[in-house]
Order: structure tokens, then C-alpha cells, then sequence
């Protein structure tokens, strides 16, 4: 299997026994990711593989196709460790984000927790990955998860950067800018 089909069905893994299993975190109640599973079965998830090149132009190259690519409503774009530590990479994500809200595009950065990158040179480490969302879906899922006990041990930073901030930008960015995006 060439590197890059090993790194996508790398990601499929992750997903399959990490994102959509009750963690213990959530004292088992909830997966990471408490929609992906439902996701996954719909076929609405796909992986996006970088193999050389600029990682902005791939970034915004597959969050802008998303928007033709029918059902999907999650891409994961990965990335080897590296990727990471570029410099400006979580600014170019936030202003791609300006950018792509109102066509029901978020994007947020993070690490393929529990995976091991098999990217040349990556001693080990997690993927960096990209995940590209259909934000109103996201949005829905997260007011949904408010009338939950899901968020209650989530540092207070933590919530306000990924929960508040992103239904700021959608008030901020988004076409309808609907007022109800979930907060705490």
C-alpha cells in the first residue's frame, strides 16, 4: 500500500477508535465526537492526504471544494507533525475561516491523538490534521451538546476557544449571522 493510502486509512482508524468510542474523559457517556459515528455510516466523512507542496494552498484548495463535494460534511486534511509548527499556520486557518463561513464552511486545527504519523521524520508524533465542517451542522450539534453535561469538564479556556469562538465567527461572518448560535 503506497504511504499515502496507509496515512488515509491511518485516519479512518483514528476515527473508528478514538473519535466515535466513549471516552473515558466523558466517564464513557460521550465519544469525542458524539456525531462522527452517525457521520461515518452516512459516507458524509472523507480524508484529504498532503503529499508535497504548500500546506495553504492544499488547506484552502480542499475546505473551498468541500462546498462542491455533495454530501460530505467532514474532511479531515492531514498533515504530517511538522505542519504544526509552520509559522502562521493557525492564523491562515483563522482567516480561511473569515473567508469560508458564509458559504457553511469551519475549519479548526488540532492532532490526530493516539495516531503515529508515518510521514518521513516525524519521531513519533501525531498527525497534524485540519477538519473542514459544514458549520451549521457543527453549530446544531453544539447547541444540541449544551443541553448535555458534554462540556462540563472542559477547562474554561477550552470552551471559549473552540465553542465560543466559533459561534462568534458565525455571528460575525456567517450569512443568516443568527444570534442563536449556542453559547454557554
Amino acid at each position: 500500500m503506497q504511504i499515502y493510502q496507509q496515512i488515509e486509512a491511518d485516519i479512518l482508524k483514528w476515527i473508528q477508535e478514538f473519535i466515535v468510542v466513549p471516552n473515558e474523559f466523558y466517564d464513557g457517556k460521550f465519544a469525542p465526537c458524539p456525531y462522527a459515528q452517525a457521520a461515518m455510516l452516512a459516507r458524509a466523512v472523507d480524508v484529504a492526504v498532503w503529499q508535497a507542496g504548500d500546506p495553504r494552498a492544499f488547506i484552502r484548495d480542499k475546505a473551498s471544494t468541500m462546498r462542491q463535494s455533495g454530501k460530505i460534511q467532514t474532511r479531515v486534511i492531514v498533515f504530517p507533525p511538522r505542519i504544526q509548527f509552520s509559522l502562521g499556520i493557525s492564523e491562515f486557518v483563522d482567516g480561511l475561516n473569515t473567508e469560508l463561513i458564509a458559504d457553511d464552511i469551519f475549519l479548526n486545527t488540532g492532532i490526530a491523538k493516539t495516531s503515529i504519523s508515518i510521514y518521513p521524520g516525524s519521531a513519533n508524533k501525531p498527525y497534524f490534521i485540519v477538519v473542514v465542517n459544514s458549520l451549521n451542522a457543527v453549530l446544531r450539534g453544539a447547541k444540541s451538546l449544551l443541553k448535555t453535561n458534554y462540556y462540563d469538564k472542559w477547562p474554561t479556556s477550552h470552551l471559549k476557544i473552540v465553542v465560543e469562538r466559533r459561534a462568534d465567527l458565525a455571528r460575525r461572518y456567517g450569512k443568516s449571522k443568527d444570534s442563536s448560535c449556542p453559547t454557554r
